[in-house]
């Protein structure tokens, strides 16, 4: 393997073990249930003000308070849609695997031997480089999660270069 990250084409074998295997997902606090709870009090609310305004002869506020009911839907609609993003990450004694699967983009898959990676906490996530190369993880997580994961993989990366 080159010290560059390389297209794999399918998930590698790892038939010495693994030192580190991770899927990570962003996190979403408002299950299905619970958005759908919200959303038909939102529209229950919005009736009650939309019957107060049409009482007082006020027709067109009706739209608007149609509109702020879309507005939330279709906010947690690409709430919703951006969740199922997804990266995976295999470390093994010969490779490291990261594919990673956006919402609507297909798996993009690469690998690399641990001897090249580097391991660092920059910005949002979590970066292996390699070279001029690098993959970002976690963008999504919190910083103290993506503290987390930056030392787990440092540590899997360590011992997959030891061979321990």
């Amino acid at each position: 393997m080159t010290p560059t990250w390389e297209r794999a084409p399918a998930p590698p074998s790892f038939d010495d073990g693994l030192y580190m295997n991770v899927v990570l997902r962003p996190h979403r606090s408002l299950s299905l249930t619970a958005f759908k709870a919200l959303l038909i009090a939102a529209i229950i609310a919005n009736v009650a003000v939309a019957l107060f305004f049409v009482v007082q002869g006020a027709f067109p506020v009706v739209g608007f308070l149609g509109l702020d009911v879309l507005a939330l839907w279709l906010a947690f609609r690409f709430n919703y849609r951006a969740a199922q993003r997804e990266e995976r990450v295999a470390i093994g004694r010969h490779k490291i695997y990261v594919a990673s699967r956006d919402a609507r983009g297909p798996l993009g898959q690469w690998v690399l031997n641990p001897v090249w990676a580097r391991v660092m906490r920059e910005g949002t996530g979590v970066l292996i480089r390699s070279g001029a190369s690098q993959i970002r993880l976690g963008a999504f997580l919190s910083p103290k999660e993506c503290e987390t994961l930056a030392a787990a993989l440092d540590g899997a990366v360590y011992r997959a270069k030891r061979g321990a």
